[in-house]
């Protein structure tokens, strides 16, 4: 019983969540006919009075963030800059919001546009295919790599990366939400697995040469709901052994991003507290790099 009460307030935050992030999503959609547009401020004594302190720490926040982006991205590209990358790198993403780069105030497309960026710096001409979308399940996305679009453009690929699995737990949640227990969870993971285990077969097939970078999720849950913690962190990281061993068993590659995020989600997290800020992708962008290279640099003559 006791047991079946500590989940039902896991469903209750994770569904709060969802909400959150929707509203949110529907505040920065009214925003998007205007932030293109300088408007001129004229402060009024009320404003200035009385939200003098807010707005310096609201700037000193955003120069704080300014300067994490600055860095990361300055430390990418210095490692980009020392590699000698493959002639016409071909990179394919695939997968879920965080391909998609939710989050990511900047609205650069989070980690694989921060990858973008950098390669643009330099003078290796380097594609990279951005296919997530918000949402995906790995149900969704199996059947998305028949879209003749994404197909081609892995058929094409020297590196394919995903990010997947976070909304399989996700719909285990909204499923059973009046009635949750781990068993669940437990009870979904054989299938989780298959569906995997599928993916990677597809993409194979596709390709079997290329390199496949399975990219591993957090939880977001660690520092704002602390007594959440114990419960959904297992959970979550049975899921990301799954991946880890099913990329494993394919003779291909995970990346491990949960200890990017350990007692620092405050800090990482976008407005949503669930997918990550511009500077929570940079330190994915950064984790994705190093974990690339031997496969994108040029083999020594």
């Amino acid at each position: 019983m006791q047991k079946r009460k500590i989940y039902l307030i896991i469903a209750s935050f994770l569904l709060a969540i969802i909400i959150g992030t929707m509203i949110v999503l529907a505040a920065s959609e009214q925003k998007t006919t205007v932030t293109n547009s300088p408007a001129e401020v004229v402060p009024s004594e009320t404003d200035s009075s009385g939200n003098s302190g807010e707005d310096a720490a609201a700037s000193e926040e955003e120069a704080d963030n300014s300067s994490d982006i600055k860095d990361a991205f300055q430390r990418l590209l210095k490692d980009t800059l020392g590699l000698f990358i493959k002639e016409d790198l071909h990179i394919t993403a695939v997968g879920d919001s965080l391909t998609q780069g939710v989050g990511d105030e900047t609205e650069n497309g989070g980690y694989v546009g921060i990858l973008q960026q950098t390669f643009e710096q330099t003078d290796d001409r380097v594609k990279i295919d951005n296919f997530g979308k918000r949402g995906n399940r790995t149900d969704q996305l199996l059947k998305r790599l028949d879209d003749p679009i994404i197909s081609a453009s892995i058929e094409n690929a020297d590196v394919v990366l995903i990010t997947i699995g976070a909304n399989d737990i996700m719909k285990v949640t909204k499923d059973h939400f009046t009635d949750l227990d781990y068993e669940d969870y437990s009870a979904a993971m054989p299938a989780y697995e298959k569906r995997m285990n599928d993916v990677f077969n597809k993409i194979d097939t596709l390709n079997p040469d290329a390199e496949v970078y399975l990219i591993g999720f957090y939880n977001p849950f660690e520092e704002n709901f602390p007594e959440l913690q114990d419960q959904l962190g297992t959970i979550i990281n049975e899921y990301n052994d799954i991946g880890k061993q099913v990329a494993g068993e394919k003779d291909q590659h995970y990346i491990e991003t949960a200890d990017l995020f350990e007692n620092k989600t405050a800090d990482l997290l976008s407005e949503d507290y669930f997918h990550p800020n511009e500077v929570g992708y940079g330190k994915v962008a950064e984790r994705v790099l190093e974990s690339i290279k031997p496969v994108i640099q040029e083999d020594d003559e």
